[in-house]
């Protein structure tokens, strides 16, 4: 998927998104800004990196609550788990609008799980070494 397609898929939500930087391709790595929106995402801004080489990957930080149990070592929401089969993870194909409501969904949860202490939605191990969910599928049977 090109970058261009992208950005537009992450522009048909209705959110402000705009390019910080604009590498010659998207293997190249950039770096999108998403602002706050009233309805969509109320209190929090958003800066999604994709990096050089590895695009599948996104690290998305955010402004705004915050959610330790469900972040990444570097602060970025923990999306889904590496270990997944492609089937339970985002990639570029996917498009930008199905990635932004991964991560307004995320957010969401965040926000319940501050509210309760229970984590709505799937969770993925933690921790090095971890099974992904469809090898804990297997395991379980």
């Amino acid at each position: 998927m090109a970058r261009a397609e992208l950005l537009t898929g992450m522009r048909s939500t209705g959110l402000d998104v705009r390019e910080v930087d604009r590498p010659a391709d998207f293997a190249s790595g950039f770096t999108i800004q998403i602002y706050p929106h009233v309805r969509i995402l109320p209190s929090h801004s958003l800066r999604i990196v994709f990096a050089p080489g590895d695009p599948a990957f996104p690290r998305v930080h955010t402004r705004g609550p915050d959610c330790p149990a469900h972040r990444n070592p570097d602060g970025s929401l923990c999306l889904w788990y590496p270990k997944d089969a492609p089937s339970r993870r985002w990639s570029p194909g996917d498009g930008g609008q199905l990635l932004i409501a991964i991560i307004v969904r995320h957010l969401r949860w965040e926000s319940a799980y501050r509210a309760t202490s229970i984590w709505p939605g799937f969770e993925a191990p933690h921790g090095h070494g971890s099974p992904g969910l469809d090898e804990q599928d297997q395991i379980i049977g």
